[in-house]
């Protein structure tokens, strides 16, 4: 059957020579892979620049529920990011969420309050001029609610103090020094992989470390 749906693309990996394999979040089927052949001419409907991580779609799936790959039939760009795919420092975070959000949705059912809470947290983002640099903490933090084990309600809350309430309004209160960034940040981690059967450490976890030291 056809479903229209936006999407939020995860990851991406060359196949061959003129395919894609793409991960993505969607708000009406949750975690969908679709295989997407890389087009030759300008005037493609799914230009291969659709597919970078994170691009927030509007698409069109011909969804076979038993197959592990779906056919995207149509997609359309839902919102141009002004800064996030630009400025070095947002880039960096948006790779690092991209690969956590791999992860943690890999056996994502549709869910459309952590659909709307990623696009909408990337919108954030995207247009913040300043004070961004507790944005993955805050994210990170938040996500865990709607993955269904909310921090707040961990036996390891106490270990946070008041960063176990931030959010994007706010994190500009709740200054960290660059130690306590890199602490929190590796308990974050950790909560994650307790929580989340096989989540690995995260291949830009490094250079995130190094991007806001």
């Amino acid at each position: 059957m056809l479903v229209k749906t936006n999407a939020i693309v995860l990851h991406t990996l060359k196949y061959g020579d003129r395919k894609l394999i793409v991960d993505f979040y969607t708000e009406e089927l949750g975690r969908v892979t679709s295989v997407v052949k890389i087009p030759q001419t300008r005037r493609s409907r799914l230009p291969k620049q659709l597919f970078m991580p994170l691009t927030l779609l509007a698409m069109e799936i011909d969804f076979r529920p038993r197959q592990q790959m779906q056919k995207i039939t149509d997609a359309q760009l839902l919102a141009p990011w002004q800064s996030l795919c630009f400025e070095p420092a947002k880039t960096t975070v948006g790779i690092f969420l991209a690969e956590v959000l791999t992860y943690a949705t890999r056996t994502g059912q549709p869910d459309h309050s952590l659909y709307g809470f990623v696009a909408t947290s990337l919108q954030w983002l995207d247009l913040a001029t300043e004070g961004t640099a507790n944005f993955h903490i805050a994210f990170l933090v938040m996500l865990t609610k709607y993955l269904g084990w909310d921090m707040l309600h961990s036996e390891n809350a106490w270990k946070f103090g008041d960063v176990i309430g931030i959010t994007y309004d706010t994190m500009d209160s709740c200054p960290l020094s660059r130690q306590q960034r890199q602490m929190f940040l590796g308990e974050l981690m950790r909560y994650y992989r307790q929580n989340i059967p096989s989540f690995p450490e995260p291949k830009s976890l490094h250079i995130m470390q190094q991007i806001f030291d």
